[in-house]
């Protein structure tokens, strides 16, 4: 990446000011609040996942085997297990039937992640309680349609790859070019997803880019987190031995909280950058400057 793109700041200077600002924002109890708010809204997300792509055969499948490899092992088998049986023992009907209350409570999560990027522009939540939870909701609907479309993608590529290997016999090498796609796919979608969180969470005006700089932190360190965690915890210490079965959901509230922390920073790297660019900070509602800007 280019001097261009951290809005003339250096590497170093936009690390020192987002470190700064991250401090004095309290970005690391955000991310406890946040991590609280996921966990509440993580289960009714998965169960509105599973109701959309019901009807595909396959998808919910894909969709549980692309998230496995994001969370830590022992976390993830405490979300497929129970998601599993709350699925089996409640039928399709009912899940239908409760699917506004289940977005309702899937989109709490994004509600706060809202909440906590004003913080980082220092800009006043201003929107009315009606607007800001339709927003939340369709980031939700957004979010889930992102991962069931990924999951879709990399279902069709791997079943492309597969009918290609075997029909005409043209090796192994389709296989490999699947599951790169696959993981191209994912990423991309993950930067989207991501990119929609920093541009409709806060309460204030910008310009929409594909890529910004929070958003490649962002993805970078969700990758990266989520890998050296599953490193730490299969050669680290023993949850369950310590605490028995809620070793899983310590692990799960750790791996959520560093997901809400990666967010924040990223939103405080944005901030940073629009700052230093010279581009003014406008509240959405209002049009004043926000109180970043100010300063």
């Amino acid at each position: 990446m280019n001097k261009g793109m951290f809005g003339g700041l250096t590497l170093k200077e936009l690390a020192k000011r987002t470190w700064r600002e991250a401090n004095e924002d309290n970005v690391f109890g955000g991310a406890a609040e946040l991590a609280y708010y996921f966990m509440l809204a993580l289960f009714p997300m998965l169960i509105f996942l599973t109701s959309l792509v019901g009807f595909l055969p396959g998808a919910q499948e894909a969709i549980f085997n692309a998230l496995s490899k994001v969370v830590p092992g022992e976390a993830w088998r405490l979300v497929s297990d129970t998601l599993n049986d709350v699925i089996t023992k409640t039928n399709g009907g009912l899940l239908s039937f409760g699917i506004l209350g289940t977005i309702w409570a899937a989109s709490s999560g994004v509600s706060s992640v809202m909440g906590t990027l004003n913080v980082a522009y220092e800009a006043k939540e201003e929107r009315t309680f009606l607007k800001m939870r339709l927003t939340a909701i369709g980031l939700t609907i957004a979010l889930a349609l992102l991962v069931m479309g990924g999951a879709i993608l990399i279902m069709f590529a791997h079943t492309l790859s597969d009918w290609l290997t075997s029909s005409l016999g043209l090796g192994s090498v389709f296989a490999i070019v699947s599951t790169v796609i696959g993981y191209v796919i994912a990423i991309a979608l993950l930067f989207l997803g991501i990119g929609l969180l920093y541009y409709f969470g806060p309460n204030v005006k910008q310009e929409w880019h594909w890529v910004t700089p929070g958003a490649v932190f962002a993805v970078a360190a969700i990758i990266l987190g989520s890998l050296l965690f599953s490193v730490y915890l299969k050669f680290g210490p023993e949850y369950s031995a310590t605490y028995g079965s809620l070793g899983a959901v310590i692990i799960l509230m750790l791996w959520l909280y560093l997901v809400g922390l990666v967010l924040l920073v990223g939103g405080e790297i944005n901030s940073e950058v629009e700052l230093a660019s010279g581009k003014p900070i406008i509240q959405g509602e209002s049009g004043k400057p926000s109180k970043l800007q100010a300063a």
